[in-house]
């Protein structure tokens, strides 16, 4: 079975050249297409911050559109943003969707990912032969929801990352739905993570607006301490190790995307696809994860061919995770066995102390708090607290 793999776009041709020259070369892996989406003059946000993407407008990616079909490589915009702050149900706001939507149209676009319900009805309503693919943001995580998105008419969806080792839940979602079921292959949150829908609300307001790094830094420096709170949750993490997509092809999904729109500028997009399509990698399986950009200087060495036999009970045994960590412990005593301990502790003490330390947001409460005292001082003058 060939496998499709969607990669996050840098808007570089020589970029599109690198993976034209990779699906030359292997037969049964292809780079089917990049995703992504302008940062100048974008009307509806997405699931990245603005800052964090490569500049762009509508002119260049009308050019880089029609040079990536040049060689057979397509493009996704990437609309899916988790609000819109209501704008979709005023006449204003549907007018300046549908001009964008259209001006997306007239670039080229002819694929985009959505999450809201309300935008997939607008597009519709467009007229446009536009496909429109449900995103991981919709949080599928069931078959009903899967045939939920199938009757809207959706062209694929990408299923919620907290279920990639559920594989009796993925073989009825790719029975129901069909062969077009994408997964995302190197997510970096933990599973299950309190933070994640919240995260991408912040997101999605940072993602047509410039703002400072309070917002953006929040919810991203929260994620690494709550995913370095126990060393055994850097196997919680979602994700699937090039080795291991045999055994999600065995059940008939072939989509896979890799994330990373916010590494591509200073990673290496092509070397992490080319690793998935050898289905091998010996190295630092966090290097994958982040595309081979070292922006997290608090990372725990962590080996990914040690993980050899790590994804079996899950595969073999329906049911196998039960989503209660503190209960099984699997996770935590394969990580003793590939992880030195001791080292691990030493790096998240440090990341502990530096995030904690120098946590904008909370800077930013505790100067509040230091305006606001001296006004505090005569509160019983002001009101009568008895």
């Amino acid at each position: 079975m060939i496998k499709y793999f969607c990669m996050p776009t840098d808007f570089k041709n020589k970029t599109i050249d690198a993976y034209h020259g990779l699906n030359v070369t292997y037969k049964e892996s292809k780079v089917i297409e990049t995703y992504g989406n302008i940062t100048t003059g974008g009307q509806i946000g997405s699931g990245r911050a603005v800052n964090q993407l490569p500049e762009s407008d509508l002119l260049d990616l009308k050019r880089f559109i029609e040079y990536s079909r040049q060689r057979s490589i397509e493009f996704n915009y990437t609309l899916n943003a988790t609000h819109l702050q209501n704008r979709e149900f005023t006449p204003e706001g549907v007018s300046e969707i549908k001009t964008f939507i259209k001006n997306l149209y007239a670039a080229g676009v002819r694929s985009v990912t959505v999450a809201l319900p309300s935008l997939l009805e607008l597009l519709r309503s467009t007229g446009l032969d536009i496909k429109v693919r449900a995103s991981t943001l919709c949080q599928i995580t069931t078959v009903n929801k899967a045939a939920a998105y199938k009757k809207k008419g959706v062209d694929r969806i990408v299923v919620d990352e907290s279920i990639v080792r559920d594989f009796r839940t993925l073989r009825r979602i790719e029975e129901v739905f069909g062969d077009k079921v994408e997964l995302i292959v190197n997510p970096i949150c933990l599973k299950d993570c309190v933070y994640r829908m919240f995260h991408y609300n912040e997101i999605t307001g940072d993602s047509v607006k410039r703002t400072n790094n309070v917002s953006v830094n929040f919810y991203e420096h929260r994620c690494v301490l709550q995913r370095n709170s126990k060393i055994g949750n850097l196997l919680r993490m979602c994700f699937v190790r090039p080795e291991d997509l045999k055994y999600y092809t065995d059940i008939g999904i072939r989509y896979f995307k890799l994330q990373g729109r916010h590494l591509v500028l200073k990673g290496d997009a092509v070397r992490t696809v080319k690793a998935y399509m050898d289905e091998s990698f010996d190295g630092d399986l966090m290097d994958l994860a982040y595309l081979f950009h070292s922006q997290n200087s608090f990372r725990v060495d962590f080996q990914n061919k040690k993980l050899d036999g790590f994804l079996k009970p899950f595969v073999e045994k329906d049911g196998f995770c039960k989503r209660d960590c503190e209960k099984c412990g699997y996770c935590d005593k394969f990580a003793q066995k590939i992880i030195d301990y001791t080292k691990a502790a030493e790096i998240i003490s440090a990341a502990e102390q530096f995030y904690t330390e120098f946590d904008k947001f909370n800077q930013l409460i505790h100067a509040e708090n230091q305006d606001s005292s001296a006004g505090t001082d005569n509160l019983d003058e002001d009101f009568d607290l008895n």
